[in-house]
């Protein structure tokens, strides 16, 4: 008589087990239809709880692969990644674009603009007043004085500009004139330095952003 497993227990391994007069081939999960003559002295029913006849054990159903979805978030997760990265690809394409419009406007970095000594005018937002005047600071090089900005643009900035004393093509000094930070609306005086002596004569000025 063979004895059925008490809930929770082990599963027996594979082996000959006795049923009635003959043994019969437990394969470790199921009955086979493999069936010999019980042994002469064969060993009663094991301590480990026999399977029942025609109510083997089943093995505990296989956990689900996730695979399959792990894969799909993944890939999920690179078409997000590109779709950002080309959204600030896209952003910064536009921004380089622009600058580039910018550096072609006059008095930008790359078109420079005509400008009369003491007379007003404006690069990109900023107003340069009237009065300001070339001259020679006391080492002898080339000086702009007077020179004042009023702030037009949509945020506080500071101008960076570069201006040119010419003769025909040839450049005779170069100054650099700067300011702080001038709030939108307000007004503030450049100060212009410069390493080239004032030459004795120039038939244009120019000026130009820094960068």
């Amino acid at each position: 008589m063979t004895q059925e497993p008490a809930p929770g227990d082990r599963l027996p391994p594979a082996g000959w087990y006795p049923q009635g007069d003959q043994e019969r081939w437990w394969n470790g999960s199921s009955w086979s239809d493999s069936f010999r003559p019980l042994a002469p002295g064969a060993p009663g029913v094991p301590s480990y709880g026999q399977p029942g006849y025609g109510q083997p054990y089943y093995a505990a159903p296989q956990q689900k692969s996730n695979v399959g979805r792990n894969v799909l978030l993944g890939c999920a997760l690179v078409l997000v990644l590109m779709i950002a990265g080309c959204g600030v690809g896209i952003a910064v394409l536009a921004s380089r674009v622009d600058d580039t419009v910018n550096d072609d406007t006059p008095g930008g970095p790359d078109n420079p603009l005509s400008i009369t000594e003491g007379e007003a005018f404006s690069v990109a937002g900023f107003d340069y007043g009237d009065g300001w005047e070339v001259t020679a600071d006391e080492l002898g090089d080339a000086d702009v004085t007077g020179l004042r900005v009023t702030n037009d643009r949509s945020d506080s900035d500071s101008a960076f500009v570069e201006i040119r004393l010419l003769l025909g093509t040839a450049v005779n000094a170069t100054l650099t004139c700067t300011s702080g930070t001038v709030e939108v609306g307000a007004t503030a005086v450049l100060d212009c330095t410069s390493f080239d002596d004032l030459p004795v004569s120039w038939d244009r000025i120019t000026i130009q952003d820094s960068f």
